[in-house]
């Protein structure tokens, strides 16, 4: 999923929204964001208190709009969309 995709789709979308990955069918915080590069915005997952989607728009504004999103694993994993559920935004 790349930035320009994902900030036009949430747009109207409230900004208190928390951040969540889905993977295995767990559900982790997204807590973090890596230093992105210039095709890669790496998400950080794991205990903590989850990043905002507002949080995300504001650390992302530096970002390349074409920079696609990967969860930070020992090889990095590629997020292709989220779906929305009450209060949270799940990754995946």
């Amino acid at each position: 999923m790349r930035l320009i995709d994902f900030n036009r789709s949430t747009i109207d979308l409230h900004p208190a929204l928390k951040l969540y990955w889905e993977h295995d069918h767990v559900t982790t915080p997204v807590v973090d964001i890596l230093p992105a590069n210039q095709q890669r915005i790496v998400l950080v997952s794991g205990d903590g208190h989850p990043l905002t989607l507002d949080q995300l728009r504001t650390r992302c504004q530096q970002a390349d709009a074409h920079a696609t999103f990967f969860m930070a694993a020992d090889t990095p994993i590629r997020l292709y969309g989220y779906r929305l559920v009450p209060h949270q935004i799940l990754l995946g």
